[in-house]
């Protein structure tokens, strides 16, 4: 006779005598056994690690996937003191993935004309030179660009995503162009109690990174002008500027523009890349006006400012971007951090250029009404 103990007492199974009794008794036995496996048997957690640094073969700006960066430090007196140009320490966590964590010790400062005036929390210089950061890709770098979200409201963190974009259409139409890289940044507080706040941002790949990629020297010369600059590059430069309705560069004094010399091209090797368009017409953000030397009222009206052409150079121009309408759209379509809102607005904006592009005659009319 078989004997079932459960809870100090027993049951007979020959008492059993229903069906129902059987299946209610091995359901019974079933629960005990899952209950009594032991703990080692169970699957453990993975267990956290510190990592001394990023792989020295990673390249962080090959990456699509956001970042995880934490940022502790005192931002009431960041916010304070952003206008002084000194550097403050920063606590850095970097969380590579769910098992991984790099802890360095790094210093921060505030960037930016305007926005140091405009922001709550301005964009700044992540200087990373005595953190130890043995990577292969940022060697002999000094200090990383980061764009922020400005302030709390979820504007702000909107505009980030689309100047983001902007980044990255770019680099669709020309290699030679910076690479961002996406960063979901959480911020801690000392200065007020570890309050914790989050927002987007993303990095900028540095220049000279981007320089070592093609062999070129960063040039640091603001007397520079247009008629200097390599010609097909300059034209690309324009029109995709005159696309994304953005007014505000000038390759004298390097305004929104860096400028790399070319292996072998001499002084004609000089070729801009554009940064910063927070105040595009496809960024679109409510504090961007026009200069006031245009005849525009908004950012949302495209003005042209590169060189005047032959129709030629125009076309050969316009047909470069043309052949990446279809690519620049779908990125924008793809892009799951923005609202479906958003990105309608986006490719409405550009959809309104691709169709005025569809006729070179109208197109090239409109760059020269205003070429320089």
């Amino acid at each position: 006779m078989l004997r079932v103990y459960i809870y100090g007492n027993f049951l007979n199974l020959n008492m059993l005598t229903s069906p129902f009794s059987y299946r209610f008794l091995l359901c019974l036995l079933h629960i005990l056994f899952l209950f009594s496996v032991p703990l080692s048997a169970q699957e453990e957690e993975p267990q956290l690690r510190l990592v001394d640094t990023i792989d020295t073969s990673v390249d962080l700006f090959e990456e699509t996937v956001p970042m995880h960066i934490t940022l502790t430090l005192d931002l009431k007196k960041y916010q304070r003191e952003k206008f002084e140009g000194e550097y403050m320490p920063v606590h850095f966590l970097y969380e590579i993935n769910d098992t991984l964590q790099i802890e360095k010790t790094m210093r921060l400062k505030a960037r930016g004309q305007f926005r140091r005036s405009h922001c709550n929390l301005a964009p700044f210089w992540l200087n990373i030179r005595k953190a130890d950061v043995k990577n292969q890709h940022l060697q002999d770098i000094n200090r990383v660009k980061i764009v922020t979200h400005c302030n709390g409201s979820k504007a702000y963190g909107d505009y980030v995503l689309k100047e983001y974009l902007c980044y990255k259409i770019y680099n669709i139409i020309s290699p030679i162009s910076f690479r961002v890289r996406l960063v979901r940044m959480t911020y801690v507080d000392t200065g007020r109690k570890s309050k914790v706040s989050e927002g987007w941002a993303f990095m900028i790949e540095p220049e000279r990174v981007l320089a070592k990629r093609f062999g070129a020297l960063v040039v640091k010369k603001d007397s520079l002008v247009t008629g200097l600059m390599r010609p097909e590059e300059m034209d690309l430069v324009a029109l995709f500027q005159y696309m994304i309705g953005n007014a505000d560069y000038s390759v004298a004094g390097r305004h929104n523009l860096k400028i790399l010399g070319m292996p072998g091209f001499g002084t004609q090797g000089y070729t801009p890349v554009p940064y910063d368009f927070d105040y595009t017409g496809l960024v679109n953000a409510h504090y961007a006006v026009p200069g006031e030397n245009l005849r525009i009222n908004s950012v949302r009206e495209r003005y042209y400012l590169g060189p005047c052409r032959e129709d030629e150079a125009f076309i050969a121009a316009i047909e470069h971007i043309n052949q990446y309408r279809e690519e620049i759209l779908q990125l924008v379509d793809d892009f799951e951090k923005l609202d479906s809102k958003y990105k309608k607005e986006l490719i409405a904006y550009l959809e309104d250029y691709f169709a005025l592009a569809g006729s070179f005659n109208e197109l090239t009319s409109s760059l020269k009404r205003t070429c320089r």
